[in-house]
């Protein structure tokens, strides 16, 4: 969207107010479903226009300060594992681990249930419209965040201890970890990701204050759970500063409307999210239990050594769908050619991140991973080449997404998750550390051609006649 475009007035009544509707390429409404009246088109602003795509130029602006983002993003993620990891003991660490694992888990729903639609159907919408549909969209997040805190309170409570310590914690900041998450990503749908680099730097630099209170008010450390409530209530900060920048508040009393009013999306996201989380960490637990725990360390270094090449993926899609979703009219042949250029893009960064590491001399890498660095090492090329078949499919995926095809998408993914689960166990029996990755690369790089082919198929079929 382009960077003058400001937020027209806000015609929402409240609690009865209908979902805002996508549009067709046609401008028409879409009946989303009986349970869904048509939004009230006399209360929209006169003759309103849907944004204009953006310029070759600002798309490519864009797509850097995504990228930029994301990085911002996952440091102060990865800063408060750094703080607390070097603050507490190994036991206390663990206990952490287990609350931001949930935290991993939980955002990654509210981004499908949640704010998906936005950059899918709401990406080229009248200002007025969108403002409306942030609303339901960080609503259903602010929701979701206060039914998982609570039962994570109450389990927390139940369990005492470290354990339960933190997973108190967490729950009581849940809800503010993903409103601000909703904020950023209604940021990337309407085309103006500075004001996500803004965001996520407010909550950087409350993480550093108040850190920086906490180390001056205790001269022997504090727990883990003390520092994830000092990180949620900078999350907290920032998410106050996102309903500055998009005036608006989350509106959770429209969560229930938001998602069955846009099931096709968020249903299949949501089934498709859970799918493959539940593959893969059901693979991971199997291996940990059959494995040692030497092999168990050395995918969990490998995983840290290529975070920057997922989050530069999931920069690239958060950029991307709303970028496709704008240009649905263009020729099929520029469509493609810009799904290539994207996955193109994870491809060959991810590649040279990878084989970097492999550069490194041994010393540097022990002082990253310790005593893990020798059997993660051996490992590594066979890891690079696993990640291709995911970064390939990054570009194809964006459009499908862009084009609403998230029915089909939930399908492809579907079709993969026993190979998901079986092929790394299967490996391990096999070829043990080995032949985890290399059943990896089987599964990964047999979902190329099915991505290939329907981002071919799908892109041909919507071209104008």
């Amino acid at each position: 969207m382009d960077e003058d475009l400001r937020l027209g007035a806000d015609h929402a009544t409240g609690a009865g107010e209908a979902v805002p509707q996508p549009r067709h390429p046609d401008d028409r409404p879409i009946r989303l479903g009986d349970d869904v009246a048509y939004r009230d088109l006399a209360h929209e602003d006169p003759s309103p226009q849907p944004a204009a795509a953006p310029s070759r130029s600002r798309s490519r602006i864009n797509a850097l300060w995504t990228v930029g983002d994301q990085v911002v993003s996952s440091g102060t993620n990865a800063a408060i594992n750094f703080i607390i990891a070097r603050r507490v003991d190994s036991s206390e660490f663990g206990a952490f681990a287990i609350a931001y694992t949930i935290f991993a888990m939980v955002v990654g729903l509210s981004r499908a249930a949640g704010t998906a639609p936005l950059g899918i159907s709401y990406a080229d919408v009248p200002a007025s419209t969108f403002r409306s549909a942030v609303r339901a969209a960080a609503g259903t997040a602010l929701a979701l965040g206060a039914a998982v805190g609570v039962v994570l309170v109450l389990i927390g409570a139940a369990l005492r201890g470290t354990v339960g310590l933190n997973l108190v914690a967490m729950g009581v900041v849940m809800p503010a970890l993903l409103v601000q998450d909703a904020w950023r990503y209604a940021s990337f749908a309407q085309g103006r990701p500075l004001l996500a680099v803004g965001n996520d730097l407010v909550w950087a630099a409350g993480l550093a204050v108040g850190v920086g209170l906490l180390a001056a008010g205790s001269a022997t450390g504090d727990g883990a759970a003390s520092l994830v409530l000092v990180w949620g209530a900078a999350a907290a900060l920032a998410a106050f500063v996102g309903v500055a920048q998009h005036q608006a508040w989350p509106d959770p009393k429209r969560a229930l409307a938001w998602f069955t009013g846009h099931r096709e999306t968020t249903g299949f996201m949501t089934a498709e999210f859970i799918s493959l989380q539940g593959a893969q960490q059901t693979s991971t637990l199997i291996i940990g239990a059959v494995g040692s725990t030497s092999l168990v360390g050395a995918l969990r270094g490998l995983q840290t050594l290529l975070a920057p090449t997922t989050n530069l993926a999931v920069a690239l899609m958060s950029f991307a769908i709303p970028e496709f979703a704008r240009r649905k009219h263009m020729p099929p042949s520029r469509v493609i050619r810009g799904a290539y250029l994207v996955s193109g893009l994870v491809v060959v960064s991810s590649t040279l991140w990878g084989l970097a590491f492999m550069l490194l001399p041994a010393d540097f890498g022990a002082a990253l991973l310790g005593d893990t660095w020798g059997q993660t090492h051996d490992l590594l090329l066979l890891a690079v080449i696993a990640q291709v078949g995911p970064g390939l499919a990054v570009g194809p995926a964006a459009v499908l997404y862009a084009f609403g095809k998230t029915r089909l998408t939930f399908w492809i993914n579907l079709f993969f998750v026993p190979f998901l689960l079986a092929c790394p166990v299967t490996g391990l029996f096999v070829g043990g550390a080995k032949g985890v990755v290399v059943g990896n690369i089987i599964v990964f790089w047999a979902t190329i051609p099915p991505w290939l082919y329907h981002l071919h198929r799908q892109v041909r079929t919507a071209a104008p006649r």
